[in-house]
């Protein structure tokens, strides 16, 4: 797997692989007006230097800094995103998961969209060890951080963990506090409620549960799909347990055996997945493609 550098194309659909710069946010929050200029632009022309992106989509933007590249970056975390970039020049297309979140939710404001997309953040990039994320930090985060910090977590104790992972980086105090951030403000994912702060404890927070609502089971079976594409492409089925120990499914969800049961039930009964037992751990066998499925990711929404 490659980093983003310049003068490299950095991530296809057809390769979908992915590997973010650590602190790719520098102090930028992913707000969803943004990204949702972004994926308009991407839907056009899509080509131009950061001036010229920032021009078309009101996306602020300087010579050195500014919300144009790391909007780009956390497009291509979700999974929204396909992006090339020579020099100053960056090519940007929109995913098929892309395309079917600016036909169907333009402006990212369904929790179901935002459910999607924050698990697309945290997946895991491959299978090497140690494991590491897309966006390391929210790997951490919120796919091992249940079982480093357990339901609730304080913003100094992922500090410490992304210290002792990374080394002692001058900025990952600030990231330690926009992870979180993302999740509580509704201009960014706070309408989904991934993380709720703990009242009267500055700087804590509880982690939810993802909600067991069949209107948002076809976009976890998406997000599934997408990791089972990256990380086991080459099997055409799948011991859940060996899914799960990979990619810290159950933990990332907050889902016991009961919630997970029922949702595997459910995408039987879609005709998406055959499960069978040999061993007791159930085993997947997908029906359908990413494709198919992304084309039902708004199927149960009135």
């Amino acid at each position: 797997m490659q980093a983003i550098n310049d003068n490299t194309l950095f991530h296809t659909e057809a390769a979908n692989s992915l590997r973010l710069p650590l602190n790719f946010p520098q102090t930028f929050l992913p707000e969803r007006r943004l990204l949702a200029a972004l994926l308009e632009f991407a839907q056009g022309s899509g080509v131009g230097d950061k001036e010229t992106i920032s021009a078309a989509t009101g996306i602020p933007t300087g010579r050195s800094t500014g919300k144009v590249v790391p909007l780009i970056h956390y497009g291509l975390g979700m999974g929204l995103l396909t992006a090339a970039r020579e020099g100053s020049q960056w090519q940007l297309e929109l995913t098929t998961l892309g395309a079917q979140v600016r036909r169907e939710d333009p402006y990212l404001s369904e929790p179901v969209t935002q459910w999607l997309l924050h698990l697309m953040l945290c997946r895991r990039a491959d299978l090497g060890q140690p494991a590491s994320g897309v966006a390391d930090a929210w790997f951490l985060l919120l796919a091992e951080g249940p079982l480093l910090f357990g339901r609730e977590f304080r913003v100094a104790a992922f500090h410490q963990a992304l210290a002792q992972r990374h080394g002692g980086l001058g900025y990952l105090k600030g990231l330690s506090t926009l992870v979180p951030r993302m999740y509580t403000e509704s201009a960014c994912f706070g309408d989904a409620g991934v993380l709720l702060p703990v009242i009267g404890e500055e700087g804590a927070f509880v982690r939810a549960s993802a909600p067991c609502d069949g209107s948002f089971y076809p976009a976890y079976a998406l997000s599934l799909w997408q990791q089972w594409d990256v990380l086991f492409g080459d099997h055409t089925q799948i011991s859940f347990d060996e899914f799960d120990r990979a990619t810290r499914w159950s933990a990332l969800l907050g889902w016991g055996p009961e919630a997970r049961s029922d949702w595997l039930q459910w995408l039987v009964g879609q005709g998406w997945l055959q499960l069978d037992r040999y061993t007791g751990s159930p085993v997947l066998l997908r029906l359908i493609d990413s494709e198919r499925l992304t084309a039902s990711l708004y199927s149960g929404l009135v």
